[in-house]
Formats: C-alpha cells, sequence, structure tokens
C-alpha cells in the first residue's frame, strides 16, 4: 500500500531512506507478522504496527506466511 511517498523515476516508495534501515524494517514486519499471525503495517516512519492500529501513512502491509482473511 504506497500513497504519497512512491517516486515515480525508480518505482520504489524507499527512495530516498538508507536502503539498510528499510532492510531492516522490512525484516522486522515480516518477523512481526508472523509471531503476532496477522498482519502489520510497515509506516513511514518505519515503524512496525499492527495493520489496523495504523496511525500514519502505511507504505506497506505484510502479511504473516498462511495467513487467510
Amino acid at each position: 500500500m504506497v500513497s504519497g511517498s512512491f517516486d515515480q523515476r525508480t518505482g520504489k516508495w524507499w527512495f530516498g531512506l538508507a536502503s539498510e534501515d528499510v532492510k531492516i524494517a522490512m525484516q522486522a514486519a515480516h518477523q512481526t507478522a508472523d509471531r503476532l499471525n496477522k498482519p502489520v503495517a510497515l509506516q513511514s516512519d518505519l515503524s512496525v504496527v499492527p495493520a489496523d492500529e495504523a496511525t500514519i501513512e502505511v507504505l506497506e502491509v505484510v502479511k504473516p506466511v498462511g495467513y487467510y482473511e
């Protein structure tokens, strides 16, 4: 899920962010989703929260392995 920070030149929402920070945030999102067994949101400040508790711009929603709605 991408809203305002998507960069049309690169096709990547993380354009302008440190790639190592984004990689760590994505790893944290996948691990948190698997532990909670529910979708989590990666927010624009690279924080990870349950998707239904997101309070700022959501960059991506990560679902746990084997999750079905």
